[in-house]
């Protein structure tokens, strides 16, 4: 594609030529964009945090003007590209109970985990979503350069979501159209990619194919994560426990946080509790936006306890009026 004027596929987004035309739209100077972009590993700060199933995950969180910058880009350009219907992570419509509904009504599920997906989205996929908008080379490379850290999309980054689902779309659509032919069930929760039907047979062969594709499209199945699970164990996806027509955090984690909450409310606190206060408020919380039967009894169970050992104090520290 040649430089200067261009045609923008998307109405919606702002037609732009070069790097004053993107500092004009952003208010930031054309001197500090194209730093940036060119050195675009300055403005980060790099930590690590413990993964949940053991090692060490690499967070790289952009500095003020990086995040400004990559929230502009969110806001003006990437928020109206469309995404697959499939990729339930990372979006206002979405969330984990929602990628766990779609597979409430079947038996068999077959689980993978993409290895490294940040990571394996490298700048070249991220080059190429902005100039199939018809962006221009130079105006591509700077946004690219803005969304990256290192040459791949940093775990942290303001605009990294939405790029990764957008990276994804082949991915998607190959993987739905093989399934769809079968009768399978598939969801994209970030890098949890989980299959359902209620014949086990629709299952045997998946994993090659899915495998082939996810390969083909330069992902890597992290083989040590799948899961194959039928009606006799208990069936968990993206954190919640699905069966019967039913999703959410399921009878062994209400149980754990009930006793949790009891121990809280002792004089003395019993050996093996299992969360502080503030732990208790954020499940709680999340408890609310996924699974809102067992919210409204854990609520009532506070109230309950509260009212029955006098400790109106127990609700106040639990965030429940």
């Amino acid at each position: 594609m040649t430089q200067g004027r261009h045609y923008i596929l998307n109405p919606l987004i702002p037609k732009l030529d070069n790097l004053r035309d993107l500092s004009t739209a952003t208010h930031l100077s054309p001197g500090l964009l194209f730093s940036l972009a060119k050195h675009n590993s300055w403005y980060y700060r790099v930590f690590t945090i413990p993964k949940s199933a053991g090692g060490a995950r690499e967070i790289a969180e952009p500095a003020r003007p990086m995040k400004a910058v990559q929230y502009w880009i969110l806001k003006n350009i990437l928020q109206y590209l469309p995404l697959h219907p499939a990729a339930t992570g990372f979006r206002k419509d979405q969330n984990v109970l929602k990628n766990a509904q779609v597979h409430k009504n079947n038996k068999y599920f077959l689980c993978f985990d993409l290895n490294d997906f940040f990571p394996s989205i490298k700048y070249p996929f991220v080059y190429t979503i902005f100039n199939s908008l018809g962006y221009n080379m130079h105006v591509s490379h700077i946004l690219a350069s803005l969304c990256t850290f290192n040459g791949y999309l940093p775990q942290g980054g303001v605009t990294s979501p939405t790029l990764s689902n957008l990276c994804c779309v082949r991915l998607d659509r190959r993987i739905s159209g093989y399934c769809g032919l079968r009768n399978i069930a598939y969801t994209r929760y970030a890098d949890d990619m989980t299959f359902s039907s209620m014949n086990s047979k629709r299952l045997v062969g998946l994993y090659q194919r899915a495998k082939t594709i996810v390969e083909d499209e330069h992902f890597i199945l992290n083989e040590a994560k799948t899961r194959y699970m039928g009606p006799a164990r208990r069936r968990k996806i993206t954190g919640l426990i699905v069966g019967d027509g039913q999703a959410g955090i399921g009878r062994k984690l209400e149980r754990k946080l009930r006793a949790s909450i009891y121990n809280l409310s002792q004089a003395k606190q019993l050996a093996g509790i299992s969360w502080t206060d503030e732990q208790l408020k954020g499940w709680i919380s999340y408890i609310h936006s996924v699974d809102p039967n067992r919210h409204q009894r854990m609520i009532k169970y506070i109230r309950d306890l509260s009212s029955r050992l006098n400790l109106p104090m127990l609700k106040s520290r639990l965030g429940i009026n």
